[in-house]
């Protein structure tokens, strides 16, 4: 805030006129400062009240306190703004009054104070501010907060919440930083819902900050809510046009919708930003084997990245899906014998896996990964992992087994699971069969709806 200091008069011009005491001590002498300050005479023979006016913008600015004093008049209110130059909140102290009428403030005196029982009077009333306190207040948030993010690390994800609870509760509704926060954690537990109304309450506290744009439009994206991620991801790219995370994901999306030309633009912003960004090759890679049907292509974005980012498990699996497809089964088995070694294989690489089993003919293996994905809080389509594990029964001759499974990947995923069934041949057999005639109406009905 700036306010307006005037060396000859103080006052507030106001309907009702009504009269300030002014409860500030004089000035102190010459000697006075003198005695506190001797070096400021070495720049200046004399110093006059004058001399003081940049004190008062500073002490407005960064007050160590802020009493609000007592007033016989209920219209107005008088605070004292203290700066402390002293050790131990000790003399000199410098204190600027401010008067505040009809939520109309204005400056009304200052002064410097020098004997202790002036300070005393000073810092009466009722303290509104106090900087101590306030650091103490923001040391404690910040250490909820870093608890909060270590447990999210752990995937300890309800103590992660209870703790940057805990910081938005001491904190009160003014910490972008801790809304975002609080947005991946539940993003991570799968509130989904929660996660995008603290992302855009953050956004609300903090509008220059790109990150909550930025992970609100990654929901929306992995929601194939593509011109509300659009929205997002762009404006997290115009409030930070060289973070290549930013730049690789917008471009991502670009190719979700087909965009293509946009996508590389972006991906060639994305490599000129961070060369070592190893997201730009991936992203290509998923492109080429995904959307293009182009797994030698793919292959060759995929080890480029991993380069730069050897452990990278999405990578790894796509990679062992592109080698498959091109008809490398011993380089498909080296990635897959990488990939059992990892620990924590996210559910995105189970889902890989089974699908690899099973085209394998790995099928016990398949299904130990099958099982392990539906443990999983969160498993990743999960009408594809029934539909994978159906074939698998399929082909082992668990009939049973197989139409049950497919009928959990029918209610998940509809009929595009339906239309995939209707041409796998290990499926054929089971076409006339009444419960296979069943989940092709009940197919069709959900389609229509």
């Amino acid at each position: 805030m700036a306010f307006k200091v005037e060396d000859t008069s103080f006052g507030i011009e106001s309907s009702d006129q009504i009269k300030i005491d002014h409860h500030l001590p004089d000035f102190p002498t010459q000697e006075q400062i003198k005695s506190q300050f001797p070096e400021l005479f070495g720049v200046s023979s004399f110093l006059g009240k004058s001399y003081f006016d940049p004190w008062v913008e500073f002490t407005l600015e960064h007050p160590d306190e802020i009493w609000e004093k007592e007033e016989p008049e209920p219209e107005l209110r008088v605070y004292y703004y203290i700066t402390f130059f002293g050790l131990h909140l000790k003399a000199p102290v410098f204190v600027v009054e401010v008067s505040m009428v009809d939520d109309f403030m204005e400056l009304t005196d200052y002064s410097l104070l020098l004997d202790e029982f002036d300070i005393e009077y000073a810092r009466s009333g009722v303290l509104v501010y106090s900087a101590v306190r306030e650091y103490a207040r923001e040391k404690q948030i910040r250490s909820l907060n870093d608890k909060a993010l270590k447990k999210y690390e752990e995937n300890k994800l309800e103590e992660a919440r209870d703790y940057i609870d805990s910081a938005i509760r001491l904190s009160g509704p003014s910490s972008a930083y801790l809304f975002n926060n609080r947005g991946l954690i539940c993003w991570k537990m799968g509130r989904i819902e929660q996660a995008k109304q603290d992302f855009l309450a953050s956004i609300g506290l903090d509008r220059e900050n790109a990150d909550p744009y930025f992970n609100i439009g990654l929901i929306y994206l992995d929601e194939a809510e593509y011109r509300k991620a659009l929205l997002y991801l762009k404006s997290a790219v115009e409030l930070n046009p060289s973070d290549s995370q930013f730049l690789t994901e917008l471009g991502h999306l670009y190719l979700e919708m087909d965009r293509e030309q946009e996508a590389l633009q972006l991906f060639r912003r994305a490599h000129e930003t961070n060369p070592n960004d190893a997201q730009v090759d991936f992203h290509l890679g998923y492109y080429f084997l995904y959307k293009k049907r182009e797994p030698g292509q793919a292959v060759k974005h995929y080890k480029m990245g991993l380069k730069k980012d050897p452990h990278d498990q999405f990578a790894l699996a796509d990679l062992a899906v592109a080698y498959w497809i091109n008809g490398a089964r011993k380089k498909t088995e080296e990635v897959q014998e990488k990939l059992r070694s990892m620990k924590g294989l996210a559910p995105y690489t189970v889902s890989r896996l089974v699908y690899l089993n099973m085209e394998m003919g790995a099928y016990e293996q398949a299904l130990n990964y099958y099982h392990q994905a539906m443990h999983e809080n969160d498993p990743f389509e999960p009408e594809w992992l029934h539909y994978n594990a159906a074939l698998v029964y399929a082909r082992t001759g668990r009939d049973k087994l197989a139409l049950d499974v497919l009928g959990l990947a029918v209610r998940a995923g509809g009929h595009a699971v339906i239309e995939k069934a209707m041409s796998e041949r290990c499926l054929s057999r089971f076409k006339q069969s009444p419960d296979f005639k069943k989940l092709l109406r009940f197919s069709k009905r959900r389609h229509q709806l």
